[in-house]
């Protein structure tokens, strides 16, 4: 069992990782990268293979973390409760907009296969996706954390 925990986290540090990646740093550093004419390297070397990364990461954090809760089901301190299953949700809804918002979104921005207002929407649409996801990234870990140290009560 202890395979499934130390998976999940390891690929959770990846996912969430790559999260906090986008939206600090990549998202502030886009309009000096333009302007210094590297956008176009970074969404077209660094971009695709960090997409990679994020999404797949996102989908074997949800796998592992499925496994994890089903193997120890009964037996580890707080599983099932209400916390490990809030931040389940939580987990699920974050990789429901990796796969189904941000990296259709994302595909179509690096392709160029948009222009003026398309671009835009589809811009805003990952860009909210992600911020979303970066805030419900906090209570998610406070979820997790939480169910294997004897929950929100102190």
């Amino acid at each position: 069992m202890w395979v499934y925990e130390f998976l999940h986290v390891l690929v959770g540090i990846l996912w969430i990782g790559l999260l906090y990646f986008f939206n600090l740093v990549q998202v502030q550093s886009m309009p000096k990268m333009t302007e210094a004419g590297a956008a176009k390297p970074y969404t077209q070397i660094i971009l695709p293979k960090a997409l990679f990364l994020f999404r797949h990461s996102a989908l074997l954090t949800v796998i592992t973390g499925i496994a994890y809760y089903m193997a120890g089901r009964g037996t580890v301190e707080g599983i099932p409760s209400s916390a490990i299953m809030i931040g389940m949700l939580l987990g699920i809804i974050m990789a429901g907009n990796v796969w189904f918002i941000i990296w259709p979104n994302q595909k179509k921005i690096i392709a160029g296969a948009l222009e003026g207002d398309a671009l835009a929407g589809a811009k805003r649409k990952a860009f909210l996706a992600s911020r979303t996801n970066a805030w419900l990234s906090l209570p998610m870990l406070a979820c997790m954390v939480a169910a294997n140290h004897g929950g929100f009560g102190f």
